[in-house]
């Protein structure tokens, strides 16, 4: 239990670096951009965490890198939603901005733990 809560732990910063830095890069730079990436990293890093570790549990559905990739795409969804509420810019391109920023945390985290 201690392993996992470590390993999530490390996910979430891992995320939260490689995602704040890439927005900061895509020129989200003041603190309310980059505050509003990490916060909504705070809610959908550790929900994603969650629902996989439930579903490991209780082998609710198999545990494959599709069901990993559906996951991440509903996190890119809601994280659209968030950024478009939150920053009030054009849906276009907070889409691509969470796309782009989940493609690279979620490519950090294969080479990393994997």
């Amino acid at each position: 239990m201690i392993d996992y809560i470590l390993l999530s732990v490390a996910a979430f910063i891992l995320t939260t670096v490689i995602e704040v830095g890439v927005a900061w890069l895509c020129k989200l730079r003041s603190e309310r951009e980059l505050g509003t990436v990490l916060l909504i990293n705070v809610v959908t890093n550790p929900l994603l965490n969650y629902l996989m570790a439930i579903n490991g549990y209780f082998h609710l559905v198999s545990q494959t890198f599709i069901l990993i990739l559906c996951l991440e795409a509903g996190v890119v969804l809601a994280e659209w939603r968030l950024l478009v509420y939150a920053l009030r810019r054009r849906a276009t391109r907070m889409l691509a901005l969470s796309f782009g920023i989940n493609a690279c945390s979620f490519l950090a985290g294969l080479i990393v733990f994997w």
